[in-house]
């Protein structure tokens, strides 16, 4: 037999630890049937199954975000204007529209010359409110500093402050005190900022001219002024300023500063020294 004949690619090996093609095509064969893969149809159930089940989960979530962000808009529209202070999370934060009085030449109560019942309507507005305290746990966040002035322990502690609207409000009254034609009534009566000279008088009012102007252009108005026909024999132009405008809740935050006050007299020890002469200015800011 020539040495060629010995070996044949065909030749059954089994003995030798070698599967015929047969035993292979059969282990094959079944290894196929075992793993049958799923056929188009039946897959098409699963997600018909899953669909109600993410629409349902999509709609309240989406109710959930809804509710808390609309819930929570004026909260977050504050947090975004302006600095943090106790009257956030202790008053009506709402907003609500007001039509403002822009009457040219129909004068409001405000508006009327120097008198005991127009000095009554300003005070009613909190332009005179004494300080209110805060309490230490809400200062850093108030943007009070340690080094800032401070009430004696004995007496409850925090930090005298202000409302800054309420100081804007005063501001805008001393202006008015010191019109041409109101002027001479209040120097008359010498009360409030009038105890004192002239000369500290301008700087009062004009501290509280430029406050006011930076407040005006912190919060700049960009709501529109249009105009109205006037005169019916001859019409002519003229501005509205009766205009529509989403406010604050100020009487809640008025009735908030007027329940806080500090008393009207207090011990000659209300506050607290300072800590150190880095504490004190060398003159008045």
């Amino acid at each position: 037999m020539s040495p060629l004949t010995m070996y044949s690619p065909l030749e059954d090996k089994s003995e030798n630890g070698f599967q015929s093609s047969e035993d292979h095509e059969s282990l094959l064969s079944g290894s196929v049937k075992s793993y049958r893969k799923p056929t188009p149809r039946t897959l098409i159930w699963i997600p018909m199954l899953m669909l109600p089940i993410i629409s349902a989960f999509l709609i309240g979530f989406g109710v959930w975000i809804g509710s808390h962000w609309f819930t929570n808009t004026n909260a977050v529209c504050l947090a975004h204007v302006q600095n943090y202070s106790p009257i956030q999370k202790e008053v009506d934060n709402s907003y609500h529209i007001v039509k403002y009085n822009g009457s040219f030449l129909h004068e409001n109560l405000f508006r009327k010359p120097a008198g005991p019942e127009v000095d009554a309507a300003w005070d009613s507005l909190g332009v005179n409110y004494r300080s209110i305290a805060v309490p230490r746990s809400e200062a850093p966040k108030s943007g009070l500093k340690p080094s800032q002035v401070q009430i004696n322990p004995k007496y409850g502690g925090g930090f005298p402050a202000n409302v800054e609207g309420l100081h804007h409000l005063h501001c805008l009254n001393l202006v008015r005190q010191s019109l041409y034609y109101n002027i001479d009534y209040y120097r008359a009566e010498g009360k409030g900022a009038f105890v004192n000279e002239d000369m500290i008088v301008r700087h009062h009012v004009s501290h509280c001219l430029d406050i006011i102007r930076q407040q005006l252009m912190c919060t700049v108005d960009t709501g529109m002024l249009g105009q109205v026909w006037w005169d019916k024999s001859f019409p002519k132009a003229f501005v509205d300023f009766n205009t529509e405008h989403k406010c604050k809740n100020f009487d809640a935050v008025r009735q908030w500063a007027e329940e806080r006050q500090l008393p009207e007299k207090v011990p000659d020890d209300f506050l607290k020294p300072p800590q150190s002469e880095e504490e004190v200015y060398e003159e008045i800011p």
